[in-house]
């Protein structure tokens, strides 16, 4: 089986993470991961710690130029690096795939919108949404009619009831994804998502994950 890791951050564009993109890179190849998932933070708190002399098309220049440093050393040492994004969103959290720079550009306003409007707008473009660790720490709230799946989380620092994500998704018939919200050294590993072939594009892992192909694996059980 081929080993994917879908959530993690890269400093300093994701201000709370402690990895650079080349020592994430490293790490997860050194673990045995065969594709990893960068998705760095798209948010007003993080395009803020990158300073108020760049503008909203630059920050999302260096955002995007961090996944290129992490992609240009995994294809160095034979690890696959993938895109997406981590939106902050009216207290919700939400990974975005099929995202491009060009994409990421088109709507300064993207943080203030109502999310019935954000829907459509990545609806329009082709984007896949899927709600991050939806109960965390029992202040995010679910919005089963506004995303495509719902995401398990194992990072240690917070409480995700992930039961709860497991139920509302089997109402909601929503596929699950699994990540480890990877922001530090010791936090590689603990979960994986698993798959038959390995994963080298986001189409490949979209398909897989709506085919129902895919295995969550945490701390090496599968869930």
């Amino acid at each position: 089986m081929f080993k994917t890791e879908a959530h993690l951050h890269t400093s300093p564009v994701s201000s709370c993470a402690k990895l650079t993109p080349v020592e994430q890179v490293r790490l997860f190849k050194e673990a045995g991961y065969d594709t990893i998932i960068v998705s760095d933070h798209f948010s007003p708190h993080h395009f803020k710690k990158m300073g108020e002399e760049l503008t909203f098309a630059q920050k999302v220049d260096k955002l995007c130029d961090a996944y290129l440093e992490a992609k240009a050393e995994g294809d160095r040492i034979g690890l696959t690096v993938l895109f997406s994004v981590e939106l902050s969103f009216h207290k919700n959290h939400y990974l975005l795939y099929g995202v491009t720079r060009e994409f990421l550009k088109l709507r300064e306003d993207i943080f203030d919108i109502d999310i019935d409007e954000l829907y459509a707008h990545l609806k329009a473009h082709g984007i896949t949404i899927i709600q991050a660790h939806p109960f965390r720490d029992d202040k995010c709230q679910p919005q089963p009619n506004y995303v495509d799946g719902f995401e398990i989380n194992v990072h240690p620092k917070h409480e995700n009831y992930n039961e709860r994500t497991l139920e509302i998704a089997a109402e909601y018939d929503k596929p699950l994804t699994v990540g480890s919200d990877v922001h530090g050294e010791g936090q590689v590993g603990l979960s994986a998502t698993l798959s038959e072939e390995k994963i080298e594009s986001i189409e490949q892992y979209l398909e897989l994950l709506f085919a129902r192909k895919l295995t969550r694996s945490v701390s090496g059980s599968a869930l």
